[in-house]
């Protein structure tokens, strides 16, 4: 495909943006956007979205689709969605609530074509 690098294997791990500053067509389509609040209190829900293709839309047809979506804080699993070739706007939105400070929220993609993909963001939890 034109627009991976030549020489990656993108099944081989997870992937990440390479410069998040300058972010390439195939990362833009492929990288979970985060939305949730910088701070949260404990025990108090609030709504986390993430999105697949925010950024540039993501193809979805039966050659080239998002299977899951993913999230998670530091390693405590929080959510998921399972998603079908005919999902027009991956996305997954939830509300949870946490308890301590465990790790940044992370979100994970799953792309037929173009493997795994994490993004990160920080939270923090006051008492």
């Amino acid at each position: 495909m034109a627009e991976e690098k030549e020489g990656t294997d993108l099944f081989c791990g997870i992937n990440v943006p390479d410069d998040p500053d300058n972010l390439t067509d195939l990362e833009k389509k492929h990288l979970p956007v985060i939305t949730a609040p910088d701070e949260v209190k404990a025990g108090e829900c609030f709504e986390v979205t993430v999105e697949v293709g925010k950024l540039l839309e993501h193809p979805n047809k039966r050659s080239h689709f998002i299977g899951f979506i993913e999230l998670y804080q530091g390693d405590l699993y929080l959510a998921r969605v399972d998603l079908t070739p005919v999902t027009t706007c991956p996305v997954l939105k939830v509300c949870v609530s946490l308890e301590k400070e465990c790790g940044p929220l992370r979100a994970f993609e799953w792309c037929n074509l173009h493997g795994t993909w994490k993004a990160t963001k920080e939270i923090a939890v006051s008492e």
